[in-house]
């Protein structure tokens, strides 16, 4: 692949932001490694609809951006409707998608994502940002160069 791939990293915004923390070093470790980060606004300190930017805008940005990534990158430790529409709309449009999620949250977790079984699909828990961020850089490099 002559392009940088591209990653679209999914994470609760409105709601709990409790794994920011997490987000922030996960999502700086996938762009240190070379990865275009098509979502920076997810690791922003302030949000977007509070910048004065409509949610008409923030939807057409966000499918604009699913439809020209490469990989969904989904954390689903803290429930968030965003998140789940974001997933749902990588797999039905063929993309493949990474879900993580804290080992400690695994349970609270929506039940319908952890039981998905589709060959574009992956869900990882971790305890460590470090570790999970090299486990999706390995999975990815594994989906672009395999040969």
């Amino acid at each position: 692949m002559a392009e940088k791939i591209k990653i679209y990293y999914a994470a609760a915004m409105l709601g709990d932001r409790s794994n920011l923390s997490d987000n922030r070093i996960i999502f700086r470790e996938l762009e240190k490694r070379g990865y275009e980060m098509l979502t920076k606004f997810v690791i922003e300190d302030e949000l977007d609809i509070y910048k004065g930017r409509k949610p008409r805008e923030i939807f057409e940005r966000d499918i604009e951006h699913l439809e020209e990534t490469d990989v969904v990158v989904a954390d689903i430790s803290y429930p968030s409707t965003g998140v789940g529409f974001e997933i749902a709309y990588g797999l039905l449009n063929n993309k493949y998608v990474i879900s993580i999620c804290r080992k400690d949250r695994i349970n609270k977790a929506s039940a319908l994502v952890r039981g998905i079984t589709w060959k574009n699909f992956q869900l990882l828990t971790y305890n460590d940002p470090l570790e999970i961020a090299d486990e999706i850089d390995k999975i990815v490099k594994n989906l672009y160069f395999k040969k």
